[in-house]
């Protein structure tokens, strides 16, 4: 079973632009853990050609997520192809946006999407507190103001990647194809998004109308409240990797519980819907749920 991985080399050879790029692997690396290369995104690293950025951080989304080919076996259909792991950072306004996605049927990582985000209605001497107070602590302060854009920004790039992936066609109504976004709660798209989008004067998109609440499937599945990530982590013993708060290492933790529950034999199901005629009035799919 092949995973498809990320690493900071660029294929030479010319590709199929109506398909995903294949990325070459890391060859030569060090085997022990290394932080996640924050410059690194959508088969891009902008430190490339320094050695000591290349040997420090880790270019291979999928090292922190290895799957167990034997648990395959173990997995039910699911009523889905792919799984979009998303946890989205900042109280404000959102700061980082990050997505990782991962087959619904081989549980490997696919590809991963990840942008922070630059807040539109804040001053710079505000924003500079704000991303020192939260980043500062992570070290990669310094990251987020060299590569943060606008939500709007953001949502373009995203859509593009989406739709390379055949996730997502805007021709087609805007909802996603096959997959669905996994979330741990419902904060970040009942809430959150809403507030960003009106923020960034601009509609929620249709892709956002459904989603999975990781914690509601928890609870009916395991027959036991987790009230959050670290919760759920714990009870199935599974370590923290990176930094908590920080959005791609969240995502990646959230996606490892995803995958023990896979590997336990739960189904994955819509857990939320918003109204497409009032987008402020979410519907909860589940009777038992964590509220």
């Amino acid at each position: 079973m092949r995973a498809f991985n990320l690493s900071a080399s660029l294929s030479t050879t010319p590709q199929d632009k109506s398909s995903p790029p294949t990325l070459p692997s890391q060859k030569g690396s060090s085997s022990r853990w290394k932080p996640m290369c924050l410059y690194y995104t959508q088969g891009k690293c902008t430190k490339m050609d320094d050695a000591i950025h290349l040997e420090k951080f880790n270019h291979d989304c999928s090292r922190d997520l290895e799957v167990n080919i034997s648990k395959l076996k173990c997995i039910p259909s699911q009523n889905l192809d792919f799984f979009l792991v998303l946890d989205l950072e900042g109280r404000v306004e959102i700061l980082e946006f990050p997505v990782l996605m991962i087959n619904a049927k081989t549980m490997e990582v696919r590809d991963f999407f990840h942008r922070f985000v630059r807040p539109s209605e804040m001053s710079e001497q505000r924003i500079n507190e704000y991303i020192e107070g939260k980043y500062g602590k992570f070290g990669v302060d310094r990251v987020w103001h060299d590569t943060a854009i606008p939500f709007k920004e953001v949502l373009h790039q995203f859509e593009v990647w989406l739709a390379q992936h055949r996730l997502w066609e805007k021709q087609l109504g805007g909802s996603l194809n096959r997959a669905a976004f996994l979330t741990c709660g419902n904060w970040d798209l009942k809430t959150k998004v809403p507030q960003q989008c009106k923020v960034s004067k601009m509609k929620v998109p249709p892709y956002f109308m459904e989603w999975i609440n990781l914690k509601d499937v928890y609870l009916n599945f395991y027959k036991r409240r987790a009230t959050g990530m670290m919760t759920m982590m714990k009870e199935l013993r599974i370590p923290l990797v990176g930094s908590h708060h920080l959005g791609i290492d969240d995502t990646k933790n959230i996606a490892r519980v995803l995958l023990h529950m896979l590997a336990d034999g739960a189904v994955m199901q819509i857990t939320a819907k918003r109204s497409s005629t009032s987008p402020e009035n979410v519907e909860f799919l589940f009777k038992n749920r964590i509220r």
